[in-house]
Parts: structure tokens; sequence; C-alpha cells
């Protein structure tokens, strides 16, 4: 799953605010990954992924699919926040502690 191909749009094309339930703020479209664009690189990507099986059986593909995910979105939220993971964690929605063991597991932290 290296994602040739795909591209991220630079303005999203999401409704005109989204609502986050956990820190009650709404967001500009502007703001927001356009979910359709992210949902078709996976697409794409999966698609490949079993066409290059050429028959032999998946295993795992849900943690596959997370783990290629979740780094980058990790790494690139640390960046933003300059590696402070207590701002990291808030813009997550995760625990800080959950935050560091994922961090640890992709490597971008070393324990």
């Amino acid at each position: 799953m290296d994602g040739a191909g795909c591209r991220l749009k630079s303005r999203a094309t999401l409704p005109r605010t989204h609502y986050n339930t956990k820190f009650n703020k709404t967001y500009p479209s502007h703001a927001m990954p356009n979910s359709h664009d992210i949902a078709d690189c996976i697409t794409e990507n999966l698609n490949q992924y079993f066409r290059d099986l050429n028959g032999e059986p998946p295993s795992n593909v849900y943690d596959m699919v997370l783990f290629q995910v979740e780094k980058p979105l990790l790494k690139r939220v640390m960046d933003e926040c300059s590696g402070n993971q207590c701002r990291a964690a808030e813009v997550l929605g995760m625990n800080r502690n959950t935050l560091r063991k994922k961090l640890v597991q992709h490597g971008l932290l070393t324990s």
C-alpha cells in the first residue's frame, strides 16, 4: 500500500462544517481532509493488494490497513504539535498514554 497516484486535495469538499463532539468545536470545511479522497486512496490500494495476492488467501487486512494509515497520521500530528504529546493526544482525541504506546509501536518514539 504505497499510495502511488493517490493525492489528497488541498481543500476539502465536505459539508460546510464538521462537528467534533469531544471538543464541541466546529471546523470550517477547508480545514478538514476530504474523506472521499482518503477512502478512494485506501480502496485503490486495497484493490491492488487483492490483485497481487493471485488467489492466495488474505490475512490481517484490518491491522495492515490501520498500521499503514496510523503511522503517517501520528507523525503529521506530532510534527504539527512540535512533539508535544499532550497536545497531539488532544488533537487526535485519545489518551496520552495510548498515543505514547502507538508512537512506540510505529517506531516514532523510543520507549
